[in-house]
């Protein structure tokens, strides 16, 4: 196969089609037309660095000449057999070819898939509740990660790759330099467990074709893996495994039933999690442990006055001053969560819970912040006000409270250089008893913030492609006229730059036949038809492109 006829392949592809193929045979951004992209995926350096990602089962098909729909797709094969410099390139490699693993049942797995949508579960809430501030190359803060981490019972430095699926689920979102919850989050997390991890795994399945190889050792089910690929492919395999989708260098059956039976994987796996329960056990050191998922309402109302500790099958929790502030804010009192503790608990309501809810509800709202117009107040954006004089001139001079510009304005007042959001954000941080105001007074109660559904944007490349179209010329003539007959049977619109006596002109037609050297089409903005040489045709865009 020449360029001309790979290039021919890429101009019929669908756009969702090519941004996998530019994606993942890393096309350079910058070329500018398809043949370009034929050249680049036929020259050795692409094919080489194609063939580093395949299994040892696709490089032994490839050295026989063969191919699979999979390699067809990346344009390594063409309709079952490799491409000649393909088979030539991967003939030079001696790699054996490697097993594949047989899928097998695991109960191992299953706890796995439950435990860790339990643990994704808990890092979109924890997302959900307040949206985190990314650093440079969106990267979450330090701070962040490991309080997230410890969570979940995680490693910090594993934690961006526990998230990914979440991502990929379109559960959370990067957005604006901040890491948000999205619209599709709160049903998800009201959902039962099996939904929630089928959820994940199938995005994750989706976007890792080659899950079946990565369940086995990475260096003989890649052997030209460099340490970059190997890297990928370990981050994937650690993923697989914590999702019940890979155990013991083999895919599971969860695997492949929640990639062609997704209803039969969230059955199978239903039958392993454990019954939910409406009981804690509240303890005098004000900790609390639920020995097993806990009804959505019962959990729905504890995440409003307490914090999970750690997230897992049986999950901890602790009652903190803030955690019950939090909870007052959103609407509760203290008589309703002394009823609905003790309610739950299966060890009574211990003396230190009752003192420290009753002492919260006492002091709540004695801190009240609220905004304040900056050219009457000097530059200040916000400020807190008090009846407690003693309680101000703590918050003026406490050293933590500095970066947010704290400043005592009188007796009952300190003002802040911060919004009033970040104000309170920075009290509550330090445990003061501090509550939201508008300007009227009235307590304010914060909606929760979502991001919309995320929109997966192509590869800027696409676009490019589509736009350009590709010079025709005498080489291009033949293929040109079987193109026009396969748009004529599919009534494909293409866009041609056709020479004229005066100057080229660019014409947007229906083509309806062709005939004796010429093409006959209709005119699609004035609705009238035309007939023109196709030697007249320099160019064509939107060929064959189907969406």
């Amino acid at each position: 196969m020449d360029v001309v006829e790979l290039a021919a392949r890429i101009q019929a592809l669908s756009d969702d089609a090519l941004d996998a193929l530019v994606t993942e045979r890393q096309a350079p951004p910058q070329l500018s037309s398809t043949f370009d992209l034929a050249e680049h995926l036929m020259a050795d350096a692409s094919i080489a660095q194609a063939l580093r990602w395949r299994s040892a089962a696709e490089l032994a098909a490839l050295r026989e000449g063969g191919s699979t729909p999979r390699l067809d797709a990346l344009l390594l094969g063409v309709d079952g057999e490799a491409l000649p410099r393909v088979r030539a390139l991967a003939a030079g490699t001696d790699a054996p070819r490697a097993a594949t693993p047989e899928p097998a049942e695991s109960a191992t797995a299953a706890q796995s898939a439950i435990d860790e949508a339990i643990k994704v579960s808990e890092l979109v809430h924890r997302i959900a509740e307040a949206p985190i501030a990314l650093r440079s190359r969106a990267q979450l803060p330090a701070a962040i990660g490991r309080e997230l981490a410890a969570a979940v019972d995680g490693d910090p430095a594993q934690l961006e790759e526990r998230l990914e699926p979440a991502l990929l689920a379109g559960l959370v979102d990067r957005r604006d330099g901040r890491m948000l919850a999205t619209v599709d989050a709160d049903a998800w997390l009201a959902s039962p467990v099996p939904d929630r991890w089928l959820a994940l795994a199938t995005a994750w399945l989706d976007a890792t074709p080659d899950a079946p190889a990565i369940a086995g050792d990475a260096s003989e089910q890649f052997p030209l893996a460099d340490s970059a690929v190997l890297d990928v492919r370990a981050r994937q395999r650690r993923q697989a495994e914590r999702l019940g989708l890979a155990d013991r260098g083999a895919p599971t059956t969860l695997a492949v039933d929640a990639r062609e039976r997704p209803a039969a994987a969230r059955d199978a796996l239903a039958t392993h999690v454990p019954p939910v329960t409406a009981s804690i056990y509240l303890q005098p050191d004000l900790s609390a442990v639920a020995p097993g998922p806990l009804e959505a309402g019962v959990e729905s109302r504890l995440r409003r006055i307490a914090r999970i500790e750690r997230a897992g099958i049986a999950s901890h929790w602790r009652v903190t001053a803030a955690s019950v502030a939090a909870g007052l804010a959103a609407g509760e009192d203290a008589d309703g969560v002394l009823e609905f503790l003790g309610g739950i608990s299966l060890t009574g309501l211990p003396q230190p819970v009752a003192y420290l809810v009753r002492d919260t509800a006492a002091r709540f709202g004695s801190v009240r912040v609220r905004s304040v117009d900056p050219v009457a107040e000097g530059g200040a954006r916000s400020q807190a006000r008090s009846d407690d004089e003693q309680l101000i001139r703590t918050i003026a001079v406490d050293r933590a409270l500095a970066s947010a510009g704290a400043v005592q304005a009188g007796p009952h007042r300190v003002t802040f250089r911060t919004s009033a959001e970040e104000a309170l954000e920075a009290l509550l941080e330090e445990r003061y008893p501090a509550v939201l105001e508008d300007e009227s007074g009235e307590l304010v109660r914060r909606e929760p913030e979502r991001a919309p559904r995320p929109v997966r944007e192509r590869h800027r490349l696409v676009a490019r492609l589509r736009d350009a179209g590709f010079e025709v010329g005498e080489e291009e003539r033949a293929w040109l006229e079987r193109q026009l007959q396969t748009a004529i049977r599919e009534r494909v619109p293409v866009r041609l730059t056709v020479t004229t006596a005066s100057a080229p002109v660019e014409v947007e037609l229906v083509p309806l036949a062709v005939a004796n050297g010429r093409l006959r089409a209709r005119d699609a903005n004035r609705d009238v038809e035309r007939t023109l040489p196709l030697s007249a045709i320099t160019r064509v865009a939107g060929l064959g492109v189907a969406s």
